[in-house]
């Protein structure tokens, strides 16, 4: 009698295993094609970019790539995305700033300039490895440069 009890909890253990996971996979996916929000910390005093860290505080790049083939590695300055996503930049501290893209864009057309408690929100076109400046208002040192991997 106890082999039958035994059955039918081995197997709701093995559902219920299988569900957690699934949705494990599903929040991972579904997590890595969302759009990026990120905010360009600044430094009140100085009204320097500091850094530029996801809204959520998560690196995307683990989630679309394996291991060995992850392209920002180790770089904390680095987000990943895909195209017809969108990247939004705002500052910690209300400054205006200014986004300029060294080499090329992902995007084609976008105002890369915020006023003062300002957004600069872009949707992404083209593919490939972009580093950027940023430029925040009050700022008399060198630019800010993180940047952005889309595949």
């Amino acid at each position: 009698m106890n082999t039958l009890k035994v059955k039918p909890i081995s197997t709701m253990v093995k559902v219920l295993m299988f569900l957690i996971a699934s949705s494990s996979i599903f929040a991972m996916a579904a997590n890595s094609n969302k759009d990026r929000q990120l905010i360009i910390e600044v430094n009140p005093s100085t009204h320097c970019a500091i850094n530029v860290v996801p809204s959520d505080h998560e690196s995307n790049c683990a989630l679309l790539y394996p291991a060995d083939k992850n392209p920002c590695k180790n770089d904390p300055e680095c987000v990943c995305s895909k195209k017809e996503k969108y990247i939004s930049w705002q500052t910690s501290t209300g400054d205006e700033f200014d986004i300029n893209f060294t080499d090329g864009s992902p995007f084609k057309r976008c105002d890369y300039s915020a006023g003062r408690d300002g957004k600069v929100r872009c949707k992404i076109k083209n593919d490939g490895d972009y580093y950027y400046e940023v430029n925040v208002e009050g700022c008399d040192s060198n630019p800010y440069d993180p940047r952005i991997v889309v595949q």
